[in-house]
């Protein structure tokens, strides 16, 4: 053990200067507080509202306020006044080596005494407060001074309490896609799923995560799937961080119901666990605004083979391309789009077909949560079940209600990063019955055509994704008769027309999504209120 007082150790520092004897603290004054450092004064209300004190006039001073206490860790002659370098290069008692500090001090130690740490290290030019800092924090320990009494203890314990402000509902969601064709010339495709689970409620919904593959079957057909689920957690998985940053020691109990967490741990532990749950709770409350154009375009003869986008864009200076995505699964493909004016858009798909909006909802949704949309029918069909005994006899019969949507399924799940990329899995499905097959047993279930897809996209706030190329034939009947002629019987038939016409439309998705902050939100209200301003006139108008 080597103790080497420097140079530094025969002069006072500076700042010494400025100590205080005992005797001196214990007869100090009241000290009248003349000016806050960086403070921001409130300004005067009538000043605001151009009252009486103009611009440029000095402020009225702030009332003096009286120091009741001083700072524990004031300026001392012996801790902070000298300086010194020591070395231990073996395992020495601590209470040894304080002793050893406060030996040509005018200090007083006071170690507990169930001290039995161990110190190792090299300290060079530091002051006693300085050692005690760097010497007793690794080793559990803490002090504190009072005039010239030193005592050192083992660390205690900290308990702190933090706020949730989270729902306590554990929401999931799951979808599938698949798709088999088989000898016989078959083929299925699975729907997007079209609810949310939430407590005690099944239902399913968009999914983050997908993973797909394609395997062949008998006969020379083949089947591909695709599918995710969603289910975060974010209780649980705050809870099993916050474990991983505590001490052997350390202690937790968090209260859903109350959204409260409560730590019991050394304070530079309960420092760490602050850090983590500002971080956590800052990417998990982020909302992103999804407003979605659901568009059906009936296209003319001359674009059978789907929408010609360079004639879309290219006479457009609203509409910019700012990438091309990935092609999403299921066919169609996708691309980021700055669109600054969506009618004229709207009007350039109406030069290649009818164009018809099947749905426009907008949704706000919080970070890493799936958000469901869902616009249609929910059409409902039966299916018999029939139990037959070993002679051939029909013992029962069950009738089951069937359910399925006619309509728009449009999941989304975002997650926002801190420079404002959001990364969206999107899954898409439109549904219409176009038919019904009858078994033999005489049920009659419906045929239903599917356009779905499934992707991932990484856009930019404010950029447009579109997903398009979802084509379809459809065959419509129209039967036409003359008034009355048409009804006679027998020569009814002649009088009357049917007509059967063929087309092929093109499905468009278009999702914009807006980061919604605490300076975003009130823009979003105030677009929203011009907007349906807007449209209240103009049906005013049409009145």
């Amino acid at each position: 053990m080597q103790l080497r007082p420097t140079l530094a150790a025969l002069v006072i520092a500076a700042g010494s200067a400025m100590a205080l004897s005992a005797e001196q603290a214990v007869s100090l004054q009241p000290l009248a507080i003349t000016q806050l450092e960086g403070a921001t004064l409130r300004q005067d209300p009538g000043a605001a509202a151009g009252g009486p004190q103009a611009a440029g006039q000095t402020p009225p001073p702030l009332p003096p306020a009286p120091v009741t206490q001083l700072d524990e860790r004031q300026i001392h002659p012996d801790l902070d006044g000298r300086r010194f370098s020591l070395s231990f290069s073996d395992a020495r008692p601590i209470v040894d080596i304080l002793r050893l500090l406060v030996a040509d001090t005018n200090l007083s130690l006071i170690p507990d005494p169930a001290l039995e740490q161990t110190f190792i290290g090299e300290l060079k030019n530091v002051t006693l407060r300085e050692a005690l800092d760097l010497m007793l924090e690794p080793l559990g320990l803490d002090y504190s001074a009072r005039g010239d009494v030193i005592r050192v203890f083992p660390r205690e314990l900290e308990t702190r309490l933090y706020s949730i402000d989270r729902v306590i509902t554990q929401r999931g969601g799951t979808r599938a896609m698949s798709a088999t064709t088989g000898a016989g010339g078959t083929a299925g495709g699975g729907a997007a799923g079209g609810g949310v689970a939430a407590v005690g409620v099944a239902g399913a919904g968009g999914g983050a995560a997908a993973g797909g593959g394609a395997s062949g079957s008998g006969g020379g057909g083949s089947s591909s799937s695709i599918g995710g689920n969603d289910a975060p957690d974010m209780f649980g998985e705050l809870e099993q961080g916050i474990m991983n940053l505590l001490s052997p020691d350390g202690v937790m109990d968090l209260n859903e119901t109350a959204a409260m967490l409560q730590v019991t741990d050394r304070p530079s532990r309960l420092d760490r666990v602050e850090q983590y749950i500002e971080a956590v709770m800052l990417r998990v409350t982020r909302q992103v605004q999804i407003e979605a154009r659901v568009i059906e375009v009936e296209l003319r003869d001359e674009f059978s083979a789907g929408i010609n986008w360079k004639a879309v864009l290219g006479g457009l200076d609203a509409v910019t391309v700012s990438q091309t995505l990935a092609p999403a699964a299921s066919g169609g493909f996708t691309l980021a789009l700055n669109v600054a004016d969506f009618t004229a858009l709207l009007n350039a798909f109406a030069t290649q077909g009818k164009v018809n909006v099947l749905s426009s909802p907008r949704v706000t949704a919080m970070n890493n949560e799936p958000a469901i949309m869902r616009i249609g029918t929910q059409d409902v069909f039966f299916t018999t079940t029939t139990q037959v005994s070993e002679t051939g006899q029909i013992l029962q019969s069950t009738v089951t209600p069937q359910s399925i949507t006619e309509g728009v399924v449009l999941s989304v799940t975002s997650q926002i990063s801190a420079d404002g990329i959001i990364n969206m899995s999107i899954n898409p499905s439109i549904t219409e019955r176009t038919g019904q097959a009858t078994s033999r047993l005489g049920d009659s279930v419906p045929i239903i055509s599917v356009r779905e897809t499934d992707t991932l996209v990484r856009v930019r706030e404010g950029e447009t994704i579109v997903i398009a190329g979802l084509m379809q034939d459809r065959t419509t009947t129209d039967n036409a008769k003359i008034p009355v002629l048409g009804d006679v019987p027998l020569i009814g038939h002649l009088f009357k027309r049917t007509e059967t016409r063929r087309s092929k439309t093109d499905l468009v998705i278009l999702l914009t999504p807006t980061i919604m902050g605490p300076l975003q939100v009130p823009d979003a209200t105030a677009r929203e209120l011009r907007r349906l301003d807007t449209a209240r006139r103009s049906a005013d108008r049409a009145r």
